[in-house]
């Protein structure tokens, strides 16, 4: 897939599946980068599976060599906050959560990001706004493994197959803390939801957001300041 330089929202409120008409699957890796997501993205070559990584500003300068390797090897972004407190009630402070966020992401990749995840899944009308006025859909989850538990390899990968229906969107975590069940119970989720006749796309795929081509000759890297 040829580079680009974001998705464009819809305006919808928020989401936790996509259309259940069709055996298509969203993954999604919460709370990175981090030292494991180089091990997902392997695993996620190899599969030939695009996901979805809804990263923390605070990470980003750590990694930047992830984030656009995320984005090379066709995966999507999306907002996470800056360090994932509660931004539930809205107002000055998830907005600039949120806002600082987004910079960071295009300053280090060129990419804007059109999908916001809340921490903790806590949302109201007014986060939602927020969100949608900075150009990002809103969007949460129906299938949780409670990964970052850490239940067990294969308590990860059961709660997920088992779970999983035409348009869910999976939660998982490749950040935030030690990761390693996580990444192990990965080949066998994807080999076992491909057999059951599963295909995989990105959460703007599935919602039908528009992908935003980076422009030919364009040289996007500028250097913002970010409020956190």
């Amino acid at each position: 897939e040829g580079r680009v330089a974001g998705c464009k929202s819809n305006g919808d409120t928020i989401a936790f599946h996509g259309p259940r008409g069709r055996r298509v699957v969203a993954l999604t890796f919460d709370d990175g980068p981090s030292q494991y997501t180089a091990t997902v993205l392997s695993i996620l070559r190899r599969a030939k599976v695009k996901a979805t990584f809804f990263v923390l500003g605070s990470q980003i300068s750590t990694f930047p060599n992830t984030m656009k390797a995320e984005l090379a090897e066709g995966h999507a972004i999306g907002n996470h906050t800056w360090n994932h407190p509660s931004v539930a009630g809205g107002g000055g402070f998830a907005f600039s959560q949120l806002r600082g966020t987004s910079r960071r992401i295009r300053s280090a990749t060129g990419y804007t990001p059109c999908v916001f995840r809340p921490p903790y899944g806590a949302f109201s009308g007014g986060l939602i706004r927020i969100a949608r006025g900075l150009g990002m859909n809103t969007v949460n989850w129906d299938v949780d493994p409670r990964d970052w538990s850490r239940p067990g390899q294969g308590a990860i990968y059961s709660r997920i197959v088992n779970a999983v229906r035409p348009g869910s969107i999976v939660l998982m975590h490749d950040g935030g803390g030690p990761r390693g069940q996580t990444v192990g119970a990965l080949p066998g989720i994807i080999a076992n939801l491909k057999r059951r006749g599963y295909r995989f796309e990105t959460v703007p795929q599935l919602l039908g957001l528009k992908r935003q081509p980076l422009p030919i000759r364009m040289k996007f890297v500028p250097n913002l300041a970010i409020p956190c």
